[in-house]
């Protein structure tokens, strides 16, 4: 302790000895070195708050950005389950007005057979048949014995045929019907 109380003792006498003008330029120094500091200061507290205001600006922008992308892809959502439910029924809808006419074509096949069997005219007869090409006084089971299938049996068949490719040509065209809503 004694050397702290010699050198503030002793400073007095060693200011004396300095020029005056040193020691003005020495107090200016340490002003412009105080304001200096004081100014970094204040300059590093205002980036910090710029830096935060700037972030919380960057926030919300991109807090709205993605609202309104959120918003956008809703309504894109929407109006694209609109267009492919549309898309649904009206294939939905063709592929059951086709097996319709489908029944009704192979109903009316079934109707002119029957009347074909009504109508066979005994063996030998020359009776026409009312469906087109058919011969007279056709017998399912000389047709099952000379190994050919029953006509109920064919007509079935060829009705199940045509109704499955009626369903695959509906299930191709909903496809690309619906490939063809989506946007690029």
């Amino acid at each position: 302790m004694t050397a702290i109380t010699t050198l503030f003792g002793a400073l007095p006498g060693l200011l004396g000895r300095v020029p005056h003008w040193l020691r003005l330029a020495l107090a200016g120094a340490a002003v412009l070195l105080l304001a200096l500091a004081w100014h970094n200061h204040r300059l590093a507290g205002a980036y910090r708050q710029g830096a935060a205001e700037q972030a919380l600006a960057d926030r919300r922008r991109v807090a709205e950005a993605a609202s309104a992308a959120a918003a956008a892809q809703d309504r894109l959502a929407a109006a694209l389950a609109g267009r492919q439910s549309r898309i649904s029924k009206g294939t939905t809808d063709a592929l059951v007005a086709q097996n319709d006419d489908l029944a009704r074509r192979y109903a009316d096949l079934r109707l002119r057979w029957a009347a074909a069997r009504a109508d066979r005219g005994g063996p030998g007869g020359d009776a026409t048949a009312a469906v087109s090409g058919a011969a007279a006084g056709v017998d399912d089971a000389a047709c099952a014995a000379g190994g050919w299938v029953s006509f109920d049996t064919a007509a079935a068949a060829a009705q199940a045929a045509d109704a499955a490719i009626a369903k695959d040509d509906a299930w191709i065209a909903w496809a690309t019907a619906q490939a063809a809503t989506w946007p690029e």
